[in-house]
């Protein structure tokens, strides 16, 4: 099939969504499709490929749409500066679409979506959020999607409420690469002289949708915690943005936690995530303690997967998408914003490794069910009785 995914923010982007997109169309691509992704000309700071920059393989295309860039105009307020880029983005879509090719149009933002859904080719859509207004037209479009993706579980009950048909939802969290870390390490992120203490690592984005707050903190009450109790370990803590790794690095020193005891990395390229992996002992997972729906309902963390692939033990605080992914099989719980309880979890690993082998192990079978290809074959298998 010609499928044409469309997005609406800068691409590449050292956001999570930005990876997500660009592995979702190389994986669609090596399914057989031809692929051609569009994104708009919003600035970017990263001038490598979306290729190189994300380590995927460039089997499909990339157009970017011109459009006004008024995230970046002096003149344009902040507050309106997305509605302008949006207004001037979707004329250029409208225009692009009018001569391009495609069976299927894929996005993964409403805010787009009309202007798709205009062009009457069978369209997909991936949600990622729920609208907080305007439920009436968003159900109106979902229902004429031919296939509505939700992350989480928690997600499709809440689609039903808002009244989305049911055989058109399916749910689908996200995905890894089987070759993620079946490469050798590419840079050496723990010195040789630490290594013969246990590593403790968290891979992702310090924070979410700007300003939300990811659970890094509880991590560091937990290192703070164990270092009290006279626990040798080190922790390493990898993503950005630079404001939130000097503001961690000051709630650490603060804890009473120094360079001996924790690393902050900051942001890393995706080539080089392997090797972070390979460097640690354990994986955390953490979440605030928090009624956010971003928790609560619309996540479906890539680096869990991740940390599936990298087989090693996972602690996870226990959010309901989780529990789409991984059960007390796989991984160790704790409840979100427990210092207490993630210290505890992470003292048990160390001292019963068989057990910790045991369930890294059936993390890791469950991976073949969630590769982007498989992931990509189940959403595209699409029911004709719906289309």
């Amino acid at each position: 099939m010609r499928i044409l995914y469309v997005g609406h923010t800068r691409f590449p982007t050292e956001k999570a969504h930005g990876k997500q997109i660009a592995e979702v169309c190389s994986a669609m691509a090596t399914l057989g499709h031809t692929v051609t992704l569009v994104t708009p000309t919003v600035r970017t700071p990263i001038t490598e490929s979306p290729f190189r920059y994300y380590d995927i393989p460039e089997n499909f295309t990339w157009v970017k749409l011109r459009c006004f860039d008024a995230l970046h105009a002096r003149l344009i307020p902040r507050p309106l500066a997305f509605a302008f880029s949006m207004w001037s983005y979707r004329r250029a879509l409208r225009k692009h679409l009018q001569s391009a090719s495609a069976d299927i149009l894929y996005c993964r933002a409403h805010v787009i979506l009309p202007t798709l859904l205009k062009r009457n080719i069978s369209t997909v859509i991936e949600l990622h959020t729920l609208p907080q207004f305007g439920k009436k037209s968003f159900k109106r479009h979902c229902n004429g999607c031919v296939r509505v993706v939700a992350l989480t579980s928690p997600m499709r009950r809440m689609l039903l409420i808002m009244g989305v048909d049911a055989a058109r939802i399916m749910v689908e969290g996200d995905g890894v690469r089987t070759s993620f870390v079946n490469q050798p390490p590419s840079v050496q992120i723990v010195e040789e002289r630490f290594r013969l203490q246990p590593v403790i690592g968290y891979v992702g984005s310090l924070i979410a949708r700007n300003t939300l707050e990811k659970g890094v903190s509880v991590i560091i009450e937990a290192f703070a915690l164990l270092k009290q109790r006279g626990m040798t370990f080190r922790g390493l803590i990898v993503g950005g943005p630079q404001s939130w790794k000097e503001r961690y690095e000051k709630q650490a020193y603060h804890a009473g936690l120094d360079a001996r005891d924790v690393v902050f990395t900051g942001h890393m390229p995706a080539r080089d995530v392997p090797s972070i992996f390979l460097s640690a002992d354990i994986l955390v997972y953490p979440a605030p303690a928090t009624q956010h729906p971003y928790f609560l309902r619309d996540t479906s963390p890539l680096k869990i997967f991740e940390y599936m692939a990298a087989m090693r033990p996972i602690i996870t605080a226990d959010l309901p998408p989780v529990r789409d992914i991984l059960s007390e099989q796989s991984a160790w719980f704790f409840a979100p914003g427990d210092a207490e309880g993630l210290a505890a979890h992470i003292r048990y690993i160390l001292l019963h490794p068989a057990e910790a082998h045991a369930k890294l192990i059936a993390a890791g079978a469950l991976i073949p069910l969630h590769t982007w290809e498989k992931r990509m074959e189940r959403i595209l298998d699409l029911p004709h009785a719906v289309a």
